[in-house]
């Protein structure tokens, strides 16, 4: 299920995949569908990628970061503890990125997307070999025994694929 991400060209690869897979959903869909109430919940499909854009500024601060040796500082506001998901703010995160973001329009949340793409695609370019897949380098890399790079490009590739995946699937084959 999983590509393997052992190196540069398969992390990029994954990535740019993965916008591929997207840019054709979005096409597949169209503009009109695309804002359509009720698709997803309360969310339009609008607002779905606009959740997985937020998710994925996560992921290209992570690698920046990386690039600064620092630690990275989430695309969302300080009061949710830095993001530390394991204390259970992903419902409140995604609460915050559905309120900011649903009245963009459709084109705005669609080249937003595309730019958070390639900050991540710049990120990995920029990052040596050692930042990007020596486990344990950075302390704040806490919740697995990965890599940065494979790690981050990992969750980005399964947060579409098992989280919404499916999802998006039900609701093109509803009509």
């Amino acid at each position: 299920m999983f590509p393997e991400l052992n190196s540069r060209e398969a992390l990029l690869e994954t990535v740019r995949g993965l916008r591929q897979e997207l840019d054709e959903l979005v096409e597949q869909v169209g503009e009109e569908r695309a804002v359509e109430s009720g698709a997803f919940g309360p969310w339009t499909f609008k607002d779905l990628i606009a959740h997985l854009t937020g998710w994925r500024l996560m992921t290209a601060a992570r690698l920046e970061a990386g690039l600064r040796d620092q630690e990275p500082q989430a695309p969302w506001p300080d009061h949710f503890e830095g993001g530390d998901l394991e204390e259970g703010n992903v419902d409140a995160i995604n609460e915050w990125f559905y309120q900011t973001n649903r009245d963009k329009p459709l084109d705005q949340v669609l080249r937003e997307s595309n730019e958070a793409f390639d900050r991540v695609e710049r990120a990995i370019q920029e990052l040596s070999d050692e930042a990007l897949f020596q486990s344990g380098r950075f302390a704040w890399l806490y919740w697995t025994d990965e890599g940065l790079g494979p790690a981050v490009i990992r969750g980005t590739y399964s947060h579409y694929h098992v989280d919404h995946k499916p999802d998006i699937e039900a609701w093109l084959a509803r009509g």
